[in-house]
């Protein structure tokens, strides 16, 4: 019985030596052959390519959305950068494919960034209606770089609509941005066709006469509940000859936030004000 067994355990051992045997010589068989194939290049080359054009389709910022207005698509253009003396600005732009009308420049409050236009439904909007939309987020905020060194924020807007090859844009100004735009309204009213303060920063550094001359269509927006801005924006802002002045209701400082809805439509009608001005 020990002697049959030992045969048997011997002749088991010598298969198994036979089949891994068999099994590297196939390996190595398989393998030249697809080496020699000029098909493993074909099938290697059209996968890459697949593959390619797949990770362009699932990542690239441009991407459309349908127009609910009408049969025309809204190309949104995701983020982009713009490098303006060393500073890194990055920034939305939305536009329409056709029937593009005026450019409307969104800046931000202190604490917000070019998202909030995104999430109040502001760039859609806008772009829905035709014009082309860009939402900046403004030095050191976002995605934009801190620059490091002092600067002059209202050469800033003007560099930025330089960049972007706005002409003529509308400046939307909320709260901080008005460090930003108060000087390029009233010193270069000529570069815009619009101004939209909202309860911006800085109205009062200057003068109430040169609100008094200032020869600029304005949308001036504040919350009833805004203590600190209210009475500036109705001294000053309320100077301006022909001004559009829209208090939201038991709105407080950033009274787009809290009553979108009116905030939407007073914008707009402020701009199809603007067309009307430009086409007649």
């Amino acid at each position: 019985w020990y002697q049959r067994r030992v045969r048997a355990d011997f002749a088991c051992e010598q298969n198994l030596l036979t089949l891994a045997q068999h099994k590297q010589w196939y390996q190595r068989r398989v393998r030249a052959k697809l080496k020699n194939s000029p098909y493993l290049y074909v099938f290697l080359f059209l996968l890459a390519g697949a593959s390619i054009i797949f990770l362009a389709g699932s990542f690239s910022e441009n991407r459309s959305v349908k127009n609910p207005m009408g049969s025309e698509d809204i190309v949104t253009r995701g983020t982009r950068h713009i490098d303006i003396n060393g500073i890194k600005v990055a920034y939305f732009d939305y536009t329409q494919t056709t029937n593009l009308r005026n450019t409307v420049i969104l800046l931000h409050g202190q604490k917000f960034n070019k998202d909030t236009w995104k999430d109040l439904g502001t760039l859609d909007k806008l772009t829905t209606a035709g014009y082309r939309t860009v939402a900046v987020d403004l030095p050191g905020y976002g995605e934009s770089s801190k620059p490091d060194e002092a600067f002059s924020k209202s050469q800033f807007i003007v560099d930025l609509m330089e960049k972007l090859d706005a002409e003529l844009p509308v400046l939307v100004s909320p709260s901080m941005s008005g460090g930003y735009a108060v000087d390029v309204a009233l010193d270069t009213p000529h570069l815009l066709s619009g101004w939209v303060p909202v309860a911006p920063v800085s109205i009062t550094s200057a003068l109430l006469a040169q609100y008094q001359a200032l020869s600029l269509p304005v949308l001036a927006v504040y919350g009833e509940r805004d203590a600190s801005f209210r009475k500036q924006v109705e001294e000053y802002l309320g100077a301006v000859p022909g001004v559009t002045m829209v208090m939201i209701p038991g709105a407080s400082h950033p009274c787009y936030l809290e009553n979108p809805d009116m905030w939407h439509h007073s914008l707009l009608t402020f701009l199809a004000s603007l067309d009307e001005v430009n086409f007649s």
